[in-house]
């Protein structure tokens, strides 16, 4: 399964102790002719790490993420930091230390510097009011669909794993894949879910379903109702099947989940600042 989404959970921001700044041993940054790809990292023993065909608006996204999926907007800087790509090769020398969560603890910090340094990349947050939706029970009885299964949380160990060792064959715990029309979710929880889901309706999503602990889920819908230009969205094709529903109705019909419009805060990352890196 095809997953455009499983290594933005291993690059997860988190807080870094203050005086201390954790750094790449040795980075080389590359112009790449041939365009943005996917943007998946390989990972590969030593530690040492690979974005090909990466974008600096990407590895800005993965740099200052503060949890998993973060869906946070991100806006301002130049505009060739969305089309313009790079391939970035750093080692670390070193095992990545995680939290007791399984999260990276030093990886997004790693980022956060090499941005800051070689591409003088500088933000700040802003807390904006706008359109939100809430996710939600659809059943007055808040019965879930056939598609939302309860898993034992496998989410912690997975991640330190894969986050120093080599790409593994079938899709981890803690991530999000499936072809255009389809969103399966392997051991996610619903903060997860409602993170990713921003990317396909328009809008940010937040979790009021109640519903802890981790899940697998399936959802298959129209491809073309996802929301248009929703950046990290996969591309939706002209409708092939009238018997697709939507995703909105997907959302009902198959996992017992609504989507709610309402307005509230939302955090934005302003990019004041981004110079192209000298390449090395």
């Amino acid at each position: 399964m095809k997953s455009t989404a499983v290594i933005i959970a291993l690059l997860l921001a988190s807080a870094v102790p203050a005086g201390q700044r954790p750094a790449f041993d040795v980075v080389s940054i590359t112009p790449d002719p041939s365009g943005p790809v996917d943007g998946r990292i390989s990972i590969t023993p030593g530690g040492r790490f690979e974005w090909p065909g990466t974008t600096l608006r990407r590895l800005i996204g993965l740099a200052y993420m503060r949890h998993a999926f973060d869906a946070r907007e991100i806006v301002g800087g130049p505009s060739w930091i969305k089309s313009e790509s790079f391939t970035v090769i750093a080692t670390a020398g070193r095992p990545i230390q995680n939290r007791p969560d399984g999260f990276p603890l030093e990886l997004a910090a790693m980022l956060r510097a090499l941005v800051e340094d070689r591409f003088k990349v500088r933000v700040h947050n802003e807390q904006r009011d706008a359109p939100i939706y809430t996710l939600v029970h659809a059943r007055a009885d808040r019965r879930t669909g056939s598609a939302l299964r309860p898993v034992p949380d496998t989410c912690a160990e997975a991640m330190k794993a894969m986050v120093n060792q080599p790409r593994r064959d079938g899709p981890p715990p803690c991530s999000f894949g499936g072809p255009p029309g389809q969103l399966v979710g392997v051991s996610v929880t619903m903060a997860m879910f409602a993170n990713v889901l921003t990317r396909y309706v328009g809008r940010p999503v937040f979790d009021r379903t109640g519903l802890d602990g981790s899940f697998d889920l399936a959802l298959t819908f129209d491809p073309a109702s996802i929301a248009p230009g929703v950046p990290g969205a996969q591309p939706g094709p002209a409708r092939t099947d009238d018997t697709s529903p939507s995703i909105v109705t997907a959302l009902q019909e198959q996992l017992g989940l609504k989507l709610e419009s309402t307005r509230g805060p939302i955090d934005v990352l302003v990019i004041d600042q981004a110079e192209r890196a000298t390449p090395n």
